[in-house]
This record gives C-alpha cells, sequence and structure tokens, in this order.
C-alpha cells in the first residue's frame, strides 16, 4: 500500500493530495492511516514534525521511499539530507505577474526550474514559473497552477538547502539567480526520500510526472515500487479533445465543425443555454451530434460561480440538462463545463444531484483544487464525479505576435504527452459582439488546421498513432478510469487490475519504468 500519514498538515491540504494520489495510482493502494505500519514501504508524510522523526527514521532503515510534503521538523530535515530557511519576503515581488497583453504572454520572474535529465526521464528540463498568463489574468495555456509565498497549501513558506541530497528543483530568477531549493532527493543505501516545499507538492501541475516515476520506477532493483494509471489509453502517442464554448451563439461554430469532420475528427460543444431556440441553432446541434460530436452543459446563464451556492448551481444544471435534450432527441446530457472553469466545492455534489457525472474545469485563476494534474475523483466531490482539467484556450488574440503564434500551443501539448495527460483544448463559436481576436473565420479555421497538423506530426515521429475523441468519449474514459483499482502483491511483486478498458479503450499502466497494458491477472 501507499500509507498517507497526515502529520500536521490541515484536512483541505490532505484532502487534495490523498485524491491526487488515487487518480494515479488508484484507491486500490492508497490508504489514510493515523500512523505508518511498521512494514510501510511506500509513505507519503504530510506536514512531518520532529515529533514523526522516530519513526520515519525506522522505515527509512528497513527499506521504503518516503515522500515529505510542506514544511517540516529540523530532524526531519536531516534525516531528508537538507536545512531549511524561511522564503525571503523579497521573494514574493517575483511570484506575480500582470495580466498577459493582447498576443504576448505574462510570467512572473520567478520560476521552479527542475534538474535535466530528472526523475521522469525526460532530458528536457522542466520550467514552471509561479505565475503564467496567456489571455488576460484568467488563462494559463500551459495548464499548471499558480503559487507565492506564504503559510496555505498552494504557496512556499520554506526553502531548502542540500546537506546529503541533491537538487530536483529549485527556485531561480529571470537573471538565473538560485533562491534555494524546493524539491530534493536523498539516497540511503535502503531508502530514498524525495521532498516537495509545498504542501500540496505538484498535484497541478506537469511537474506530478516527478511523483507519480518516483513511486513507480525509481531504483526499481533495490526499492518497492507501486504501479500508477495513465491518464491515457494504451498504445497511443498522444490523447487530444476538442470544443467549442458556446456562451454567445452557437449555430455559428458551423465553419470550425466543418473543418474537423472533414478531417474525421469529432468536435464537442457546451452550451450556455439561456439563448433562443433558433433553427439554426438546433439544426447545427442535432448535425454535430449525429456526426459522432458530444454536447454538454455550459450551464443555463453562464453565471460565476454556478450562481454563488449549492441550490443555484442545481438549478442552472438541471435547466442546461433540460433545454439541451429538449432539442436534441436521444441526447443524454451527463457532463458539463464550468463556465469560466470555476468551481467552489460545493458544485461536484450540486452537479450530481442533478444527474452529471462530471466536470471539465481547471484554470490558474479560481479554485485551485479542481485544477488537476491528472483527471478523475475530484475533492470534496461524492463518490464517482469525475473531473478534467482542460485549460488550454485556442484564441486568435492569443497568438503570439513576435515569434510562432502557435508556440504556446504546441508547447502545451509537448507538455502533455510527455506526462501522458489527456489533452483538450477549447476555442468559441463567433458572435455579433465578439470574434475572440480572430480577424476572420478563415484565419480561425486555418489556424486550426495548422494545429491539428502538428499534433499528427508530432506523433508520426513516434511510430505510435494520435487518438482525437470527442468530449464524452473523453469524460467517459476518465469516469471508468476512476472505477479501476490496482492491486498489489508485494510477495510476487506483482499487480492487477481491476478492469482492462475504460469507455471501449485500454487502460495503460506504467510499473517499473515500464508501459504495459493493465491486466486482470
Amino acid at each position: 500500500m501507499i500509507d498517507v500519514v497526515v502529520c500536521a498538515a490541515a484536512d483541505p491540504t490532505a484532502e487534495v493530495v490523498i485524491k491526487a494520489f488515487e487518480r494515479s495510482f488508484t484507491r486500490g493502494q492508497v490508504r489514510r492511516v493515523p500512523a505508518a505500519p511498521p512494514d510501510a514501504k511506500i509513505v507519503i508524510a504530510l506536514g512531518p514534525t520532529d515529533a514523526d522523526a522516530i519513526w520515519l527514521e525506522a522505515i527509512a532503515r528497513r527499506g521504503a521511499k518516503i515522500i515529505m510534503l510542506g514544511l517540516i521538523g529540523p530532524r526531519v530535515a536531516r534525516l531528508a539530507g537538507i536545512t531549511l530557511a524561511a522564503v525571503d519576503e523579497a521573494l514574493t515581488v517575483h511570484c506575480d505577474c500582470p495580466p498577459a497583453p493582447t498576443h504576448g504572454a505574462s510570467e512572473s520572474s520567478a520560476a521552479v526550474l527542475y534538474a535535466a535529465h530528472g526523475l521522469d526521464g525526460d532530458a528536457s528540463p522542466l520550467r514552471r514559473p509561479f505565475c503564467r498568463f496567456d489571455f488576460t489574468d484568467e488563462w494559463n495555456n500551459l495548464g499548471f497552477g499558480r503559487m507565492a509565498t506564504g503559510a496555505d497549501p498552494w504557496s512556499l513558506a520554506v526553502r531548502g538547502h542540500t546537506v546529503d541530497a541533491r537538487i530536483v528543483a529549485e527556485i531561480v530568477l529571470r537573471d538565473g539567480a538560485s533562491r534555494g531549493a524546493v524539491a530534493t532527493l536523498r539516497d540511503l543505501p535502503g531508502a530514498a526520500i524525495l521532498w516537495f516545499a509545498r504542501p500540496v507538492g505538484p498535484v497541478d501541475g506537469p511537474d506530478w510526472r516527478i511523483v507519480e516515476s518516483f513511486v513507480a520506477n525509481y531504483r526499481s532493483r533495490d526499492l518497492p515500487c507501486r504501479p500508477y494509471l495513465r491518464d491515457i489509453p494504451h498504445g497511443v502517442a498522444a490523447a487530444v479533445t476538442m470544443r467549442l464554448d458556446c456562451d454567445e451563439d452557437i449555430a455559428s461554430g458551423r465553419p470550425l465543425f466543418d473543418l474537423y469532420r472533414a478531417r474525421g475528427l469529432p468536435m464537442s460543444v457546451a452550451v450556455k443555454t439561456d439563448q433562443p431556440a433558433t433553427e439554426a441553432h438546433t439544426d447545427f446541434l442535432r448535425d454535430l451530434f449525429a456526426s459522432g460530436g458530444a454536447i454538454l452543459s455550459h450551464s443555463a446563464s453562464h453565471a460565476p460561480d454556478w450562481g454563488g451556492s449549492p441550490a443555484a448551481a442545481e438549478a442552472e444544471a438541471l435547466a442546461s440538462k433540460a433545454w439541451l435534450e429538449a432539442q436534441v432527441p436521444g441526447l443524454s446530457v451527463r457532463y458539463a463545463v464550468s463556465p469560466f472553469h470555476r468551481n467552489p466545492t460545493f458544485v461536484p455534489a450540486a452537479l450530481a444531484c442533478a444527474g452529471y457525472r462530471g466536470f471539465v474545469g481547471g484554470t490558474i485563476s479560481s479554485h485551485p483544487e479542481y485544477l488537476m494534474a491528472r483527471a478523475g475523483i475530484v475533492p470534496y466531490g461524492p463518490t464517482g464525479f469525475v473531473s478534467h482539467s482542460q485549460s488550454c484556450m485556442l484564441h486568435g488574440d492569443c497568438m503570439l505576435r513576435d515569434r510562432d503564434p502557435l508556440a504556446i500551443y504546441k508547447q502545451a501539448f509537448r507538455l502533455a504527452r510527455a506526462g501522458g495527460q489527456f489533452f483538450g483544448y477549447l476555442d468559441h463559436p463567433f458572435s455579433e459582439r465578439y470574434a475572440y481576436g480572430w480577424p476572420s473565420e478563415a484565419e480561425r479555421c486555418r489556424v486550426h488546421g495548422e494545429f491539428l497538423d502538428f499534433m499528427g506530426a508530432e506523433c508520426a515521429r513516434t511510430g505510435a498513432a494520435l487518438l482525437f475523441v470527442n468530449e464524452e468519449t473523453c469524460l467517459d474514459f476518465v469516469l471508468e478510469k476512476a472505477d479501476c483499482s490496482i492491486a498489489f502483491d508485494a510477495a510476487s511483486n506483482s499487480y492487477s487490475t481491476s478492469r482492462t478498458h475504460a469507455a471501449g479503450l485500454p487502460l495503460s499502466v506504467v510499473f517499473k519504468g515500464h508501459i504495459e497494458a493493465a491486466t486482470d491477472g
């Protein structure tokens, strides 16, 4: 088992971290325990103090992998091979950034830089700015969350200096100056200890793959390993879904729909239903549905925070679902895209009460609990309710002016592919009020086509296929994958999975450096 011990961490931190481990390693391998059992092999310690030092030292002597998150006591720090210092207050000014300008991006002058040839085996160093925007102060198209300095779970209160450990990641300023380590690794003869300064670790970014690889692959010849489920189906180079969020119009999405249909690719729409039920809108939705596209709710009125209360959220979800199902015969609405991707913690339960099974969300600008590195069961939600973070918005006003206009989108896709993450991106249909920065529909279609060509070519170089599915298939895969449980047999050092497929697609497992098809025996 992977034993999670909540030491000095608060319950909200524990909820976020435990759900993140369950999304990767499944509930069959993760358990919260008041204290680690003597024979523990994989231990996650949340905020361990010196009161926890004795049992942590004993486990390290017996042979184990230990992950420590957040502020740790001095004796525990010695076990991790580091000393700690408070984050310099002067660093705070480097952690924020202004809104992105049109046709440009904005980044904080401080970033977390991971060492090249890191734990995940990727030869290129991973760089994660503390804050980054591609559209005003709302969207980060690279898909990771925000960090700051301070005592909350999403920030950094301490930094490390290595004594008997090596740096996995450090704070680096724009001029190249280092301000200390925020992730370290110590190797002992019979143990390995990974420490992240952030109390929730990297649950909201591509650096989560460091955690997965440490548990599943690191020192596989002499230390325990546990398998994890990949975020994409087995046998594909990458998995992609695309949608239009119909905030102000519906039928004007037809030219883009025709482009994707001509290429044999499904397109999805999320519809704000408080719009006129014109014949053009209804015909477009029926044509899209008949062609294999997906139709999701985007609420009734597009109210921020789903209206601000559980009752309002449920009413919005019910009204939207009823309208869509009345317009499109045979449609059953089971998923939603949250307005502005904003999700207070009451949203999962409210949507579940309205008959939904999950939502698309995830944004750097609000509710960090639901910007998730891996898709699956959400924090603060009912059993069997899932989410998939898709924060890459393909808009004309996000096309870069000073270099390759699609450079950020190409980077976003490469990050998702390197981490085995299901990649989702979005656009909006034109309305009378707003064209989302596109000079024309023809130019918009040209850019979408160029991006599709790029993703196909990237996968072709690997010799494996690009899987492109509609939004419902993506979320069905997420939902059924979340139902899968991995059972590990320590005696034989082998595992089995409770299911081998999700939404008809084969599940994929990583164990000891190998990618394998899920097996039930």
